[in-house]
């Protein structure tokens, strides 16, 4: 099997992204989309998932049904804003997160990133042909995702209806 790589995407107002795989023409049926995105991190915060997040990238390298991952980021003011978006053959996605890096890190992240100052959303949902730009899964986000403000529950996710 080769060794999947991450590559540096820069953005034109100092943000970037890493890049795990390349975006595929036709997607599997059974084709998953998992989203997160967490505003408002101040700088411990950001600090922290910076460690768990090069953890998780490890992991996500050696991952069989990842297709295509995507993480980016923003500072501004002292502020920072972080959005993944991995996408899946199948569910084995649930195997993953439940396991290793990235299972310690739910558990710990909570604690780090549901703090008065953020708010976070969580999407998991069928990706129905399509994968959608960093522009579009922070709006799907902001909308269907699973939303906490401050670390309160605020709204369920309603995955977005199939076209």
């Amino acid at each position: 099997m080769k060794e999947k790589k991450w590559t540096i995407k820069k953005g034109s107002e100092g943000n970037g992204k890493f890049v795990l795989g390349k975006i595929p023409e036709r997607l599997p049926q059974t084709t998953f989309l998992s989203l997160t995105r967490g505003e408002g991190l101040n700088l411990f915060q950001l600090f922290v998932n910076q460690v768990l997040t090069l953890m998780i990238m490890n992991q996500m390298k050696k991952s069989s049904g990842l297709i295509y991952a995507e993480l980016s980021g923003e500072l501004k003011r002292g502020r920072g804003n972080g959005q993944t978006m991995t996408v899946w053959d199948g569910k084995v996605m649930s195997q993953f997160r439940n396991k290793s890096a990235h299972g310690f890190a739910m558990k710990f992240f909570a604690w780090v990133v549901h703090r008065r100052n953020t708010k976070t959303y969580y999407l998991t949902f069928s990706a129905n042909g399509k994968i959608p730009s960093a522009t579009e899964a922070t709006n799907i986000l902001r909308e269907c995702g699973k939303f906490y403000d401050g670390g309160r529950l605020v709204r369920k996710a309603t995955p977005p209806k199939k076209e």
